[in-house]
């Protein structure tokens, strides 16, 4: 019911999330929707009948919360709960590593944390190195290369629609990481994604590229059309800014052969969406080269720094 703070790739007044990572479901915050808005939770209290009753009484004594007295039949008198000394909300940086403090920001919240904070270092250039192929020539080569790929479409219908919202969860199906056990690494993995639709929207904005079906219809793309421009692809960026992530933090003594297979997993998101009619292939490189030119200014940034401290430690501490 949330509307996105990302890239909108819904249905016509859906406004779904075309990259809008949907791994924050087990943060109890549902997909990177709104900062605001989230599912609503209700707790009612009423009055309930106490476990026994107390001595000399031929009734149940009612317990509101907090409760008025404890369960009888030990006491009448009821001792006030003790306070807590917890003084951190957000991770914190000790001398030697990061804390979390029982009940921490949600990992939606937190991406937008470390939005901020790489907006403050990231100087966009007006164009990427790569850019939008011009000629007719070469926009009705990549029109039939996509027009080759139709055929691959029942074949992988599945998994691109579980990738439309979920980037994220095909590199924890492979690596096997969550919030409670990794967390640091799934803050860091929030915040790659939120980084990455801001900055493909950025450039997205420049170049206003028409989509594949708006100058070939019978590509017929099986689902809505995304409602931004095509250059470059958002997944592209949020999936391989993510595996230079995951490249970065996790020890290749405890995975051997995470570069292959983050990358491999990269490179297949992008290109599902290249099959469902709504990428060019240059959306894809373009995708990839914005996020290898992204992640060193993201990497560099102290908050992100800690937390790729603290996520090479879950690392090396949950070793099988």
């Amino acid at each position: 019911m949330s509307r996105t703070f990302g890239i909108a790739d819904g249905a016509d007044g859906a406004d779904g999330a075309d990259g809008a990572d949907g791994a924050d479901g087990a943060d109890g915050a549902g997909g990177l929707g709104t900062i605001s808005v989230r599912p609503a939770v209700v707790r009612p209290i009423g009055t309930s009948p106490a476990v026994q009753k107390a001595a000399g009484e031929s009734w149940h004594r009612g317990n509101k919360w907090p409760p008025e007295n404890n369960e009888p039949p030990n006491a009448t008198t009821f001792s006030d709960f003790l306070t807590n000394t917890i003084k951190h909300f957000t991770p914190f940086k000790t001398s030697t590593t990061i804390s979390l403090p029982p009940s921490a920001w949600s990992g939606n919240h937190y991406s937008v944390v470390l939005l901020a904070d790489f907006v403050q270092a990231w100087v966009p250039a007006t164009k990427i190195t790569v850019t939008p192929p011009t000629t007719a020539a070469q926009i009705h080569a990549e029109l039939d290369e996509l027009k080759e790929l139709i055929e691959f479409r029942p074949g992988v219908m599945a998994e691109a629609l579980a990738q439309k919202d979920n980037i994220s969860g095909y590199f924890r199906g492979a690596l096997f990481f969550s919030k409670a056990t990794h967390p640091c690494t799934f803050y860091l993995v929030q915040g790659v994604i939120r980084v990455a639709q801001l900055v493909a929207m950025y450039y997205k904005n420049i170049h206003q590229r028409p989509r594949p079906s708006q100058l070939w219809p019978a590509l017929m793309p099986p689902i809505e059309v995304p409602g931004h421009a095509s250059f470059p692809s958002g997944h592209a960026t949020e999936a391989h800014l993510l595996a230079n992530c995951l490249k970065d933090t996790i020890p290749v003594s405890i995975v051997p052969s995470l570069g292959s297979a983050v990358d491999r997993i990269a490179q297949r998101i992008a290109r599902n969406r290249e099959v469902l009619g709504l990428h060019y292939p240059s959306d894809s490189e373009a995708g990839r080269m914005i996020a290898d030119s992204v992640w060193p200014i993201m990497s560099s940034r102290p908050l992100v720094q800690d937390l790729m401290a603290g996520a090479t430690a879950e690392w090396q501490t949950y070793t099988v």
